[in-house]
C-alpha cells in the first residue's frame, strides 16, 4: 500500500508546513507581545512540534491504518484493499505434460509499509521475495504483483528438487474481497493458475 502513495513526501511535506507555519506565528506573535524571544527559540520550538507530528503520522500508518480502514470502509476502494489473513489456495499447474490441482494455505500478512505472503503445500513452502500492491489505472480494480522462493519438501522415495523462484499477477475479484486469482511461472518452466480464498 505504501507503494501507492508517496507516504514520506507527505509526511515530510507536513511536517515542513507546519514547522514553517509554527515558526512564523509564534515569532510574529513573540515579537509583537515579548521582545525578549528570539526566533531561534520559536525555531527550536517549531521542529520539536514537527518531529512529534512525525512521530503521530507515522504510529498512525505503521499502527493504526487498520483501524482506520475498519472506520473508513471506503478506504479499500480508494487505496488498497486489507487483505491480511489466511487463504485457502487452490494451485492449477502444468510442468510439461503433466497437469494437475494442488491445495495449499496462504498467509498474507500486510502493513501500511510492506506487504508479503508465505505459502504452505503438501509438497512445498513459499515464501515473499518481492510483493507490489497496485490498482488498475482504467478500473482501479486491487493487483498484487508478487514473486516468490518455492523449496520442495524432501520427502523418502522421491527425487530431491532445488529450489526455484515463481512470479505471479494476483486480482481481486469483481465478485467481493475475498477471492485473489491470477496466473503464474515459475523458473523450472511451470505454468498455472492461482485460486485464493478469504478464510473468515
Amino acid at each position: 500500500m505504501i507503494n501507492l502513495i508517496p507516504i514520506g513526501k507527505v509526511i515530510s511535506l507536513i511536517a515542513v508546513v507546519y514547522a514553517v507555519i509554527c515558526c512564523l506565528i509564534l515569532w510574529i506573535l513573540w515579537v509583537a507581545f515579548d521582545k525578549n524571544i528570539s526566533f531561534s527559540s520559536a525555531i527550536s520550538i517549531a521542529t520539536g512540534g514537527s518531529l512529534l507530528l512525525n512521530a503521530l503520522l507515522l504510529s498512525l500508518f505503521y499502527f493504526g491504518w487498520r483501524r482506520l480502514w475498519k472506520a473508513l470502509p471506503i478506504l479499500n476502494d480508494l487505496l488498497f484493499p486489507d487483505l491480511n489473513g489466511t487463504w485457502d489456495m487452490v494451485i492449477h499447474w502444468e510442468w510439461g505434460d503433466k497437469k494437475g490441482t494442488s491445495r495449499a494455505n496462504a498467509t498474507i500478512k500486510q502493513s501500511f509499509l510492506k506487504i508479503g505472503m508465505d505459502v504452505e503445500a503438501e509438497g512445498s513452502d513459499s515464501q515473499t521475495l518481492v510483493a507490489k500492491p497496485k490498482k488498475d489505472e482504467e478500473t482501479g480494480r486491487a493487483v498484487l504483483y508478487y514473486v516468490f522462493l518455492t523449496t520442495p519438501k524432501h520427502k523418502a522415495n522421491f527425487d530431491e528438487e532445488a529450489p526455484y523462484r515463481g512470479t505471479a499477477i494476483l486480482k481481486l475479484s469483481l465478485k467481493g474481497k475475498r477471492i485473489l486469482n491470477g496466473n503464474y511461472f515459475t523458473s523450472r518452466k511451470t505454468v498455472g493458475h492461482y485460486e485464493l480464498t478469504r478464510i473468515e
